[in-house]
């Protein structure tokens, strides 16, 4: 659970950070606070109060005081009547008070009682996060009383569930709400099973109560009926009912005895969790993703399976360039990822169509019928059925069965529709892994197919297949997953299919490797990022796109890339792109995920339009370039040869010993601004406004013979951040960006709290083991030749902080290894420190000695 909780943190709430990793305060961007758990809980409820609520960012104040008595206490978030209330801190006029905890509180002490009765907000609540406790002030007795919910801006306490349509909420993010539904139901003992299918009922209900033609919600539930065993009960059945009229008109999903399985007492506190929101006015990014995040912890990891990181599929289906003509499948569905992005990728080509907006309608209602999956899991069939229902109702093509086995079996009308050589485009993510456990041996499985029986390889070359099956050690699946989709799809159509990296390369895939060349041309290939799967699953995995011909041309072009950032760490939290001063990069109000997935797929594209211009990781080589033994398909192995130093990296990364990281993903990489030096009058070394200044020379200097001075009292207000945000610290390891390129010094002691040269690139890392062995690195001819590969400059060359980020860093697997280096590196860098301070005292020995 702490894993599920950790990675649903970091999908649900973009929290802005500055260059030194302090949050930007959502209110005030001036404002800098430390990037604690609590903090970030807090920030998260602000966006909350504001942007879904509507609260005026004007009436909302965060650390208030809140005079009890004669003490004076410091209330986390409290929202005033009116803006003039909140600029003055005036107590007679909170309308609410939230007192925030990290996760690891798990109850309130009293705080927030003693603030609401203080005062004169109305009510308030407490949340750690993952739970949230809602609470209001009786009018006529002051009494503190357990709540429903707040009320949005400018709506009274007493209307809480009691919604009309129009008062229902467009959601920033369900994904705090789905959590703490989750966190209600997990802990209440439901098999997980049930804990995921449960919430597709519930959604499937809110849904129908708000496409009813009634004004007032059924899905509600008031702050009385929760109190009042009965009356909860009886708000329950409302939603119990809409369930069941969902389940009877779709009797090909649910079975005619479904139910919600939750206890009264459970859903309750679900419909309290969603009655606010509007499920359809939301875009279906937003429940989609919601949804999926919900489920992912229970209806996946068995059998080599996991949910495809949203950033592959777009990527997938972005190149595969669906249109309203094709007929999509995916033989191992899941939840209906591929299918539902696909669908919504035509939908937006349809909307951006110049076509009648009846033309538009009808066109969509047939492509939904030309979408079909299949999946071994009766449960993840449902799941994506109830997906497809979110969307525009294309269930109807969804199966459950055992891909592998014969098409044949499916029904009358799939075959029809989607049989033998119907499909044009095949995207999948099948389940892969070569453990034991995972391995196809079912011969009446491994029967149907080539690979799936004994074969050896001919003194000329040709794969020859004996009669006997592969039963004993059986074939990882993907293998059989492929020949599958080369015998399904039409001819001429495209395949796109998640494959282990191994597969590319090693002896047990050979034959499909050959098969593949000899019934389809490669478009491309394309190896993931090692993190892409995480975490959940550490498989390294690549792409492959191909295209079936039954006559293959005798050469032609490939394109390959390599993935070198997927917008998340391996524990999940997302990555965003930084400007060269460390600052988010935000477009539309959203910060932008540091990815590389969505320039790969444009870069497709340019290739298939002839204007591709070739980069270190985005390239293509000619089909007669493959190593004919081998027959290898991995990119890694036709890397461009004046990649060599990349070669050798990713090479490492192939290995058993390292992984390979950006060094923007183990540090934070940035430069300072330009700024006006306000130097200090000539001679003046000291004083309170006094800061000293380090040009890159002085820098490598010991003795800092060539240090400057700065009067902060001369700068103005711009240019006093400024040098705040030039300010190193001891540990900084710092890069030149122009003059001697890619000089590499480690701030010391000396350095500490002191002004640095904004032509000094930043790289802070927090673990002391990781910096020894990154500084070592960065300084090595491998980490050098790195660096100065992608210098650029019409007449200097010259570096940025996201050339130096971009940087591939390969970390051995081995975390002693890591710290055996890194200790060793920091241990010789105290030595120096050491060596400085003995150094200085002789000097002044020396001077004085000599009555200097």
């Amino acid at each position: 659970m702490a894993e599920f909780d950790s990675w649903v943190e970091a999908q649900e709430f973009q929290i802005t950070l500055d260059a030194q990793g302090k949050i930007i305060d959502y209110l005030d961007n001036e404002t800098r606070r430390p990037n604690t758990p609590e903090e970030r809980i807090r920030q998260k409820m602000t966006q909350i109060l504001h942007c879904e609520f509507g609260y005026p960012a004007a009436n909302i104040g965060l650390e208030r005081s809140i005079n009890i008595g004669r003490e004076v206490k410091r209330a986390d978030i409290v929202v005033y009547n009116n803006a003039a209330a909140c600029a003055s801190n005036n107590q007679g006029e909170i309308y609410l008070i939230a007192e925030v905890k990290a996760p690891t509180i798990l109850d309130s002490d009293g705080q927030l009682d003693s603030y609401m009765s203080a005062s004169s907000a109305q009510g308030g609540f407490w949340t750690n996060g993952n739970k949230i406790d809602f609470y209001r002030k009786e009018v006529e007795t002051g009494n503190i009383i357990s709540w429903l919910g707040i009320p949005k801006y400018e709506q009274a306490w007493d209307s809480i569930g009691k919604y009309k349509k129009s008062d229902l909420i467009v959601p920033v993010d369900l994904k705090l709400a789905f959590r703490r539904c989750h966190n209600a139901i997990y802990r209440s003992g439901i098999d997980s099973e049930d804990i995921a299918l449960d919430m597709v009922r519930i959604i499937l209900s809110k849904i129908e109560d708000e496409a009813s033609a009634k004004d007032e919600c059924d899905f509600h539930i008031t702050p009385e009926e929760s109190k009042n065993e009965k009356a909860r009960n009886a708000a329950c059945d409302r939603v119990r009912r809409l369930f069941n009229a969902v389940r009877d008109r779709y009797t090909d999903v649910f079975s005619p005895t479904e139910e919600i399985t939750a206890s009264n007492a459970q859903l309750a506190v679900v419909i309290s969790q969603l009655q606010q929101y509007s499920f359809m006015d939301s875009s279906h990014d937003v429940i989609g993703t919601a949804y999926e995040i919900y489920v992912a912890s229970h209806l996946k990891g068995e059998r080599g399976q996991y949910f495809t990181n949203r950033l592959v599929v777009n990527m997938m289906v972005k190149i595969a360039t669906p249109t309203e003509r094709d007929i999509i499948l995916d033989p191992a569905c899941g939840s209906g990822g591929f299918i539902l992005t696909a669908m919504n990728y035509i939908f937006d080509n349809i909307d951006n169509s110049s076509r009648s907006a009846n033309s538009k309608e009808i066109l969509k209602r047939n492509v939904v019928h030309q979408l079909f999956g299949v999946d071994i899991s009766p449960k993840l069939v449902k799941i994506a059925k109830a997906n497809m229902l979110l969307g525009k109702d294309g269930h109807g093509g969804i199966e459950h069965a055992n891909s592998l086995d014969a098409v044949s079996k499916l029904s009358a009308r799939f075959n029809e529709l989607c049989g033998i050589e119907k499909p044009n485009i095949i995207l999948t993510n099948p389940p892969f892994g070569s453990g034991h456990d995972l391995r196809i041996k079912e011969p009446n499985i491994l029967s149907q197919y080539k690979n799936g029986h004994q074969w050896e390889v001919s003194n000329s070359g040709d794969i020859v297949y004996s009669d006997k099956l592969n039963d004993r050690q059986g074939i990882a699946p993907e293998l059989l997953f492929l020949e599958k989709c080369l015998s399904w799809v039409k001819e001429g159509g495209i395949i796109g299919i998640v494959m282990a990296k191994g597969q590319l390369d090693n002896r047990e895939a050979l034959a499909i490797r050959k098969m593949i060349c000899s019934q389809a041309q490669i478009l491309a290939v394309i190896n993931l990022h090692e993190d892409t799967f995480e975490p959940f699953c550490g498989s390294k995995a690549s792409v492959i796109f191909l295209r079936k011909q039954q006559h293959v041309l005798q050469d032609y072009r490939i394109f390959m890339a390599i993935s070198n950032k997927v917008g998340q760490t391996s524990r999940g939290e997302a990555i965003f792109k930084k400007d060269a001063e460390g600052n988010p990069v935000i477009r539309n109000g959203q910060h932008i995920l540091d990815e590389d997935l969505s320039e790969i797929a444009e870069s497709y594209l340019e290739f298939k339009n002839g204007t591709l211009v070739e980069s270190e990781f985005r390239y293509t080589i000619a089909f007669s370039d493959l190593d004919s033994y081998a027959l290898s398909l991995n990119p890694v192995h036709y890397l461009p040869q004046h990649n060599a130093a990349f070669r050798k990296v990713i090479t490492l990364g192939e290995s058993d010993d390292f992984e390979i990281h950006r060094l923007g993903d183990l540090a934070r990489v940035y430069n300072g601004p330009r700024f006006k030096r306000p130097y200090a009058d000539f001679g003046v070394t000291s004083g309170p406004t006094i800061r000293k200044y380090f040009t890159g020379t002085a820098l490598t200097q010991l003795n800092s013979d060539n240090v400057k001075y700065l009067d902060s009292s001369k700068a103005n207000v711009q240019v006093k951040k400024q040098l705040d945000a030039l300010t190193i610290f001891k540990g900084y390891i710092l890069v030149s960006d122009s003059g001697t390129l890619g000089r590499v010094t480690y701030a010391l002691s000396q350095h500490d709290g002191h002004v640095a040269t904004n032509n000094l690139i930043r790289i802070v890392v927090d673990d002391l083991p990781l910096r020894g062995y990154l500084y070592e690195f960065l300084q090595s001819e491998l980490g050098q030749s790195l660096m100065l590969k992608n210098a650029y400059g019409t007449n200097q060359e010259h570096l940025e902080p996201d050339i130096i980020a971009d940087i591939p860093i390969p970390v051995p697997k081995n975390r002693a290894v890591t710290e055996e280096i890194g200790n060793e590196v920091i241990a010789s860098i105290d030595e120096l420190e050491r060596s400085i301070v003995s150094s200085n005292g002789a000097k002044t020995l020396l001077l004085s000695t000599l009555g200097e």
